[in-house]
């Protein structure tokens, strides 16, 4: 009988153990996740950031160069406003077949990593 005792207290503490360490795995793993996801976005905001400053500039030394061309400024900055008015509304109309499915499957695949 004292033999049953002891494998009985031998086992509670042997799931104590199994639970604790289950535990601490997925505190790991969600702090990988989240560290993974926080990394990804803040790479994320610097990346929109450059992006945005280089088409701010490619745009501007663009509608600088085709009103050069035109000798009017005015119609060379029109141009490149008509073409950036062309791709806000591609990418307004490709949100939802295209752009959202691309960042969900991005945003899955970061936290499944």
């Amino acid at each position: 009988m004292e033999e049953l005792k002891s494998k009985a207290a031998n086992l509670k503490d042997h799931v104590r153990e199994y639970v604790q360490t289950y535990v601490q795995l997925a505190k790991a793993r969600a702090t990988k996740g989240a560290s993974t996801a926080v990394s990804s976005i803040v790479i994320g905001v610097i990346c929109f950031f450059f992006a945005f400053f280089f088409l701010f500039f490619v745009g501007f030394g663009l509608g600088w160069w085709l009103g050069t061309l035109l000798n009017n400024m005015a119609a060379g900055f029109f141009i490149v406003a008509g073409f950036f008015l062309v791709m806000v509304v591609l990418l307004f109309a490709l949100r939802r077949k295209v752009i959202v499915p691309f960042i969900q499957n991005i945003i899955i695949r970061k936290v499944y990593e």
